[in-house]
């Protein structure tokens, strides 16, 4: 049918192509190198099929894997070469449906050429608060359904306008198949609800000067706004919504801005100005205006740019940094609806900014760090899920579900991970909500119909108690909590060779039926034996104790070290101390072997803060301290067999404080004492088993002063260091470890 030079082939692209500009790519490529054929989206990514001669084909092929769209990821292409009818142009066609799951960009912050238009009193769109194109926008928080077309969109609702249209429809045009495509004309709009105003960005910009308190629609969800060089109104907002500590995250106008604040390296400057664009966790370097209680007790901001829109034409009518945090009650989801958030939040703000783009799935801002040039998640959210995850095995269709603080959730198939956003604790009834919903809508997105549900081992666990409501239609396996994060670490780089593991958290359930967090494992990918970890102490009160480190501290010094008990006994009520040590005497105690529990021992000991309010405070204030003193200290301590005992190190903090050494010499004395400990333990097992592959998991390794010092003593050693890359260290990344127990050859 043809002459010999031409050829006929059909590529099948895998990975992140979808609303990115990927079709518009193809076809400005294949019209240029003269090229006929097609492309269409489709329900496992985007289809092309090209027919012409040998060399254009190849020159096509190295265009799509060196230029590709800059927000395109390809996993594969699969090449056939087939026999077809002879097209007489290049085309897109409609989207067509397969088996199979197609991957989902996420939400990305509004680019330089949109905001370019925006600012340009010529253009069309000048002003327009909800400015997009294929390069940027809301994209995971409105789909509804896949292929990513707009009727599958909560775009739906609003009918193009004719030169909308025209573009829509134009290859050429930057906004080909943008699906959220819309103007003055036909677009969303934003007001503040009960206020007329012919300009709604001053009289925003009005409010937040005047102290008031604002709740504004985003990409994700709501969040709640206020200035945050006014006293007052971070006062009232920490009294409206109970957060009497936990540090507030920031917007700012620009980079500038954020540079007169904090200081800035260059990888953590191109972490703000990311499409991605999120919370970055920057050293205050000269606090100024800002009130010292957007973050009591801390050293560092959680700051991030605008990515709206929006967000941008606010910041016209203010030159001041403002509050930017996550609208929710208490622990409970982000809220995302109008009518959800004026309900809910009308305690707590004093106006609502709104808008009538429906949010389908609710995303929180991402939280991340840099340390040592590494970047570090906190949070993995908004801009990052839902990314695949690309796993070094094989797993049948499953889902892991998480644990029950932090949660995420993880669904796979084969050798790709699809993880949750952060969705939170689940103790809380609305999250359990938002937690099955979005269970439901991964599964519809993502088309993995799981055969296999991985939960926890902790059997009072949430996620428990739904696998075990399912276990008579799938199959149920469970896993120790630190085991998943060990097994986290090695899928998030890939790895599947010999390791010694460390995993230091606060809880977890441990085989042995007590709580486990301070442990140490050898293995691989087969399978991990615990061989080392801190030695158990009591802890009196249950998880009321967690929320006191001194009663922590009086339990451990009454059980081990009477005569000390006394030496801080007087800061608490007697009937209180008295309650602790009948407890103690008597065995109504749980035991741990947590290093989170041993950080708030050692805070508890030094009386840094008598009541918790959010998860961790204690330890971050002592790692704060500790920031303040640059010894190189170190307490004793042994390790004997598979106990690491601390006895030598708590009798040696109370010499110190006997000869007048202030917390934060103490502070820093114990965190370099921690990483000797981890060193010391990593060179005794390198002897004992010959693994020279040392990696660290667990919300312990979010301490940037312990993992600093702990990388600045592994450079010289004959070490290679496995650290997170793709998943948070905490309980955010424990899903993905779980997916383990769904390998394809188990």
């Amino acid at each position: 049918m043809y002459s010999v030079k031409i050829r006929s082939i059909k590529l099948k692209i895998r990975g992140r192509v979808q609303g990115v500009g990927f079709r518009p790519f193809v076809y400005r490529i294949a019209t240029q190198l003269d090229l006929k054929g097609y492309v269409l989206n489709s329900s496992k990514g985007v289809e092309i099929l090209l027919q012409g001669d040998k060399e254009s084909i190849s020159k096509f092929i190295s265009q799509l894997k060196h230029n590709a769209p800059p927000l395109s990821v390809i996993d594969r292409i699969e090449e056939e070469e087939i026999e077809d009818i002879e097209y007489k142009d290049f085309s897109i066609k409609k989207s067509k449906k397969e088996e199979g799951f197609v991957f989902i960009s996420p939400d990305i912050a509004v680019c330089e050429d949109c905001l370019r238009e925006m600012r340009d009193p010529k253009d069309r769109r000048y002003r327009y608060p909800f400015i997009n194109c294929t390069n940027c926008g809301p994209r995971y928080t409105i789909i509804e359904d896949i292929p990513y077309d707009r009727p599958k969109t909560t775009m739906k609702k609003f009918k193009m306008c004719e030169e909308c249209e025209r573009e829509y429809n134009d290859p050429l045009s930057r906004r080909f198949h943008a699906q959220p495509i819309s103007c003055h004309d036909c677009g969303p709009s934003i007001w503040i609800e009960g206020i007329k105003t012919e300009d709604i960005f001053k009289s925003i910009g009005e409010l937040l000067k005047n102290g008031k308190i604002l709740a504004i629609k985003g990409l994700g969800g709501f969040h709640i706004a206020c200035d945050a060089t006014n006293k007052e109104a971070i006062s009232n907002l920490r009294e409206r919504k109970m957060r009497p500590h936990k540090p507030f995250a920031l917007m700012m106008k620009d980079i500038d801005m954020v540079k007169k604040y904090c200081f800035v390296s260059e990888d953590e400057e191109k972490l703000l100005t990311s499409p991605q664009c999120p919370i970055v966790l920057l050293k205050i370097r000269d606090i100024k205006d800002i009130q010292e209680n957007i973050a009591p007790g801390y050293k560092y901001l959680g700051v991030m740019l605008p990515y709206t829109p929006y967000h941008y034409l606010m910041f016209d009518y203010i030159d001041f940094p403002i509050v930017m945090t996550s609208a929710n009650i208490s622990d409970e989801p982000i809220i995302k609806d109008n009518e959800e958030a004026k309900k809910g939040l009308k305690n707590i703000v004093d106006f609502f900014v709104l808008h009538d783009r429906d949010i389908r799935h609710r995303v929180d801002d991402s939280v991340v760090f840099i340390q040592d040039g590494m970047m570090q998640f906190i949070r993995r959210s908004r801009g990052y899920a839902p990314d695949p995850i690309k796993l070094p095995i094989s797993v049948r269709p499953s889902l892991a579900l998480g644990p029950e603080l932090k949660n995420t959730f993880a669904l796979a198939k084969e050798n790709i991970a699809f993880l949750s956003p952060h969705i939170g604790d689940l103790k809380n009834i609305e999250t359990l909500s938002v937690f099955e919903e979005t269970i439901n809508e991964y599964i519809k997105l993502f088309k993995i119909e799981p055969l296999i549900i991985v939960q926890d081992m902790h059997p009072a666990y949430i996620t428990s108690q739904i696998a075990d409501k399912l276990k008579n239609y799938v199959e149920v396996k469970e896993i120790q909590h630190h085991k998943a994060h060990i097994f986290s670490l090695m899928l998030d780089n890939g790895y599947k060779d010999d390791l010694i593991g460390f995993a230091f958290d606060g809880t977890g359930y441990g085989e042995d039926g007590n709580i486990w967090g301070g442990e140490v494992f050898v293995g691989n990918i087969d399978g991990l034996e615990r061989v080392m970890h801190f030695d158990y102490f009591p802890i009196a009160g249950g998880d009321s104790a967690i929320q006191h480190p001194g009663r922590i501290a009086i339990s451990y010094l009454h059980r081990f070290f009477p005569e000390y008990t006394k030496k801080i006994e007087h800061r608490f009520k007697p009937f209180e101390v008295e309650l602790i040590k009948k407890m103690v005497d008597s065995g109504k105690v749980f035991h741990t072997s947590s290093l989170g529990r041993i950080f708030d021992l050692v805070s508890g000991i030094l009386g840094i803060i008598d009541k918790i309010t959010y998860e961790a405070q204690s330890a971050i204030y002592l790692e704060m301290i500790a920031m303040e003193d640059d010894n190189n200290d170190v307490y004793p301590f042994s390790i004997e067999g598979e106990k690491i005992k601390i006895d030598t190190i708590v009798e040696a903090i109370f010499h110190d404080i006997d000869k007048g050494k202030d917390r934060a010499y103490i502070a820093r004395k114990f965190h370099n004492t921690i990483v000797k400990i981890i060193i010391s333990a990593s060179l005794k097992l390198r002897e004992e088993v010959g693994i020279n592959t040392v990696g660290f998991s667990g919300g312990v390794f979010q301490n940037r002063l312990l993992l600093h010092l702990l990388l600045d003593a592994l450079k010289d050693m004959p070490f290679d260091v496995l650290l997170h890359k793709h998943v948070p260290s905490n309980d955010g990344g424990i899903s993905l470890g779980q997916l383990v127990m769904a390998k394809s050859d188990l």
